[in-house]
């Protein structure tokens, strides 16, 4: 028998336990009790030798023979293992080290006897061993509260060796005021001894009592076995055997076990006796168990031929071995002629089996699992889900397939995910349409520009025209692309990508929207994330998604915030963090935030369908998405997709060029006109000044409206261009603050913008009648609304 399972070794080994833990008890607190009385002589021993001392020190004093005191305590300084010093009631200064006291007396009464000067030391520096510790502080303080208790002592270690310090506190008599003040007359005597050959002493003791210990237990272990064997252990064993003959055949029905004892053990083989008396008796009870069981089988037969759903239970061989009527009528046969037939060659045509199949992974897992199909040999999509059949040993040895037809279902699914993204494609518009016109304006202004020069101007001047043209027009392609690209109908396909790359993509987008509403965002990308087979644009949608919702957070509650997003491995899955400082959602609804149609946002303002769509998503690439308030302000999304791998995989590429126009630029009327161009994009602000120089404006740019207030102090302006749109002081704000102190621009400020659609960008228009153009611009309207403004 092994001897880890043997209950004779459990029982045995617990004792020894308790003993072992009974004899460390005793001797720990044996030690204790000798540590006490040895500690109790130590200071037996330091209030024998202190009394005299103090008697000494008050005779001497009172005869005016400190120098003999001083000896007496200098002498016992050197014995050895013993360190005696008096402390000063200041509880710093050491009593007879330095000269303080003599010089008060001799200053109190005019001279000293010379006995008391000879060979007395006088450290500059007289700072008492020892009065440094929290221990002599505290007993310092106590000593002061009365002088008159007794003495304190406490242990602590000095250099690594343990050491008792007794303090015995000098009591102030009357005849000290003849030669000290009232407070300098009390002291403290300090004894200090060290304890190391006490702990010599209890070591070796300690050492004793352990031996002593090992001893008795090995003894009383070997009694204890004994015992146990012939009282508990070996009754339990002859039961044993009986059973073990009666289950392997080689016993009878007869055969009892002889009762040695009766207590808890003699019980228990009455138990078994009677137990199998019952046994004996149950032959026919176990015919009409067996009746009752063929009977279930048949019903069971019946209710599984029943089921409508495509239901059938497959071997590790990947045999059927089972068959409901509702699957065999799908393949216009009987269930008897499908029992057998390899499954993948029944409904893939084909041997090999696939290696996301759900079969194998339940046979490996033990667990329920599904998959969609779409190329199944009967017509359709189907969902396939197995469930595990155990044997005896809790081992997988079959599963039970149920297919479900969800092509109508999947067909509605993808119907819905392309109207939310289009949902989502409307809310891009307006901030991409801002964004586009912006270097739509730069090739424009550059074109006209370009077609205004005589034909005699240099080359490089031409060429850094067209270059900042090309810059733009990329800009301008990449904008559409990704529009573009995430707004089609496309196929539900997936493809080896990096997460981390249509992140970026995702961000390029939605980069100019969340900058003009103030909010920053954060890459915290991990390098070697592993590609993975993803639908593309799902996963964009579902980016958007999050990120459409932080923003809409954020900029209701404070008119700006950040977004960091994370990304990473762990447990070879993918984990994609997207994190703000937005209010977070309530308790009572972050449940429900899932749900499809719901929403916590104002009627119009939100479908419902968004997160979840993201999660249905993300649950069909397998993956994992869960939404936590912080605890402070603000939302955490961590989003879980598994590794998947192909051999082969290729991107696509697609490009997208742009169109230009060109305008015609008037004679310029406003020579020495101080002008003002604010807009954050450089191309813009660059376009426009060459432009208007050329029309006799002085003009000068400033990047955001930090530049431009600061410009205001310095210059007085005819005119100011300013955007709508800008990150840190916008457009709107940077209008209020220089109508309230800039009065004289009033009338003399237009605005520019590239989108009308928003409703803070049509509020200000309408309520303060501001002059604006769009962008792009053609130049000769830019000039009519210019010429307007200035009165001309």
């Amino acid at each position: 028998m092994n001897i880890k399972r043997s209950l004779h070794s459990k029982i045995l080994f617990l004792m020894i336990c308790l003993m072992t833990v009974g004899i460390l008890t005793s001797i720990i607190w044996g030690l204790k009790n000798r540590e006490g009385e040895l500690l109790g002589e130590k200071l037996r021993a330091s209030s024998f030798i202190a009394e005299p001392i103090l008697n000494a020190i008050y005779k001497d004093m009172l005869e005016e023979r400190a120098d003999l005191a001083r000896n007496l305590i200098t002498a016992l300084s050197h014995v050895k293992g013993l360190e005696i010093k008096i402390i000063r009631s200041n509880g710093t200064e050491q009593a007879f080290k330095d000269l303080k006291t003599i010089e008060a007396v001799k200053k109190e009464f005019g001279k000293v006897k010379p006995e008391w000067l000879a060979n007395h030391p006088d450290e500059p520096i007289n700072i008492a061993k020892g009065v440094e510790t929290d221990n002599f502080k505290k007993a310092l303080n106590n000593f002061r509260a009365d002088w008159k208790r007794g003495p304190i002592y406490y242990v602590e270690k000095t250099d690594r060796v343990p050491n008792l310090t007794y303090l015995q506190p000098i009591e102030k008599k009357s005849k000290c005021n003849s030669c000290h003040t009232s407070e300098s007359a009390r002291g403290i005597l300090m004894i200090t001894t060290p304890l190391d050959d006490m702990y010599a002493t209890l070591s070796r003791h300690r050492n004793h009592w352990i031996f002593s210990g090992i001893l008795v237990m090995f003894g009383s272990a070997a009694l204890l076995s004994l015992l146990i064997r012939t009282s508990i252990t070996g009754p339990i064993k002859r039961t044993v055997e009986v059973i073990e003959r009666i289950a392997k055949g080689k016993g009878s029905m007869n055969e009892r076990v002889k009762k040695t004892s009766d207590d808890e053990i003699g019980c228990l083989t009455d138990a078994f006796n009677s137990m199998l008396d019952t046994l004996e008796g149950r032959e026919e009870e176990n015919e009409r168990l067996f009746r009752m069981v063929a009977k279930s089988k048949e019903e069971w037969v019946a209710t599984f031929d029943a089921i409508q759903d495509l239901i059938s239970i497959h071997d590790k061989e990947n045999r059927i071995l089972k068959v409901n009527k509702a699957l065999a009528n799908k393949f216009n046969t009987t269930p008897e002629e499908l029992i057998g037939r390899d499954c993948h060659d029944l409904f893939f045509k084909n041997d090999d089996p696939d290696s996301e199949c759900p079969h194998n992974l339940t046979l490996s897992t033990g667990k329920v699992e599904d998959a969609d199909y779409d190329n199944l040999t009967i017509e359709g999509s189907y969902n396939i889900t197995t469930f595990p059949v155990f044997d005896d040993n809790g081992t997988p040895s079959a599963t039970v397939h149920i297919l479900r037809d969800i092509t109508h279902e999947k067909l509605l699914g993808e119907q819905l995910l392309h109207a939310e993204k289009l949902s989502t494609v409307g809310k891009l518009v307006a901030g991409i349409a801002h964004e586009l016109n912006n270097p739509l304006m730069g090739i424009m202004g550059f074109s006209q520009i370009l077609m205004d020069m005589p034909g005699d101007r240099p080359i490089e001047e031409i060429k850094d025209k067209i270059g900042k043209i090309y810059h733009e027009s990329l800009r301008t392609s990449k904008i559409v692309k990704n529009l573009l690209t995430f707004a089609r109908v496309n196929k539900t396909e997936r493809e080896f990508h990096n997460i981390n790359d249509i992140i970026c993509k995702t961000f390029e987008m939605r980069e100019y929207s969340l900058k003009a509403n103030n909010i920053t965002f954060s890459l915290s990308l991990d390098r070697d994330l592993p590609d993975s087979m993803v639908d593309i644009y799902q996963l964009q949608q579902v980016f958007i998604n999050i990120i459409n919702n932080a923003e809409d957070a954020m900029v209701e509650k404070s008119g700006k915030g950040h977004i960091s997003v994370k990304t990473g491995t762990k447990n070879g899955k993918i984990f994609i963090t997207f994190k703000d400082n937005g209010p977070g959602v309530k308790k009572d609804v972050i449940n429900k935030v899932f749900d499809p149609f719901f929403t916590t946002k104002e009627v119009g303002k939100g479908t419902g369908l968004g997160l979840s769509i993201t999660h249905g998503i993300i649950t069909e690439h397998g993956g994992k998405i869960d939404i936590t308030n912080l605890d402070g302000e603000g939302l955490i999304v961590t989003i879980e997709l598994p590794v998947l791998k192909q051999e082969e995989w290729a991107q696509v590429k697609k490009a997208v060029e742009q169109e230009q126009a060109a305008a015609q630029s008037s004679a310029s009327r406003y020579r020495s006109k101080h002008l003002l161009i604010v807009d954050d994009e450089k191309s813009i602000r660059e376009t426009l000044a060459d432009l208007l120089e050329k029309k006799g404006f002085s003009v000068r740019t400033a990047r955001d409206g930090h530049e431009a207030l600061e410009a205001l102090k310095e210059t007085r302006f005819s005119l100011m261009i300013f955007d709508i749109k800008m990150p840190g002081i916008s457009g709107i704000e940077l209008y209020n603050e220089i109508v309230k102190k800039h009065e004289y621009l009033q009338g003399h400020l237009i605005a520019v913008t590239g989108d009308v659609f928003s409703a803070d960008v049509k509020e200000f228009l309408s309520t303060t009648k501001c002059p604006y153009f769009l962008k792009p611009f053609e130049l000769s309207k830019m000039m009519n609304l210019i010429n307007s403004t200035m009165g001309n």
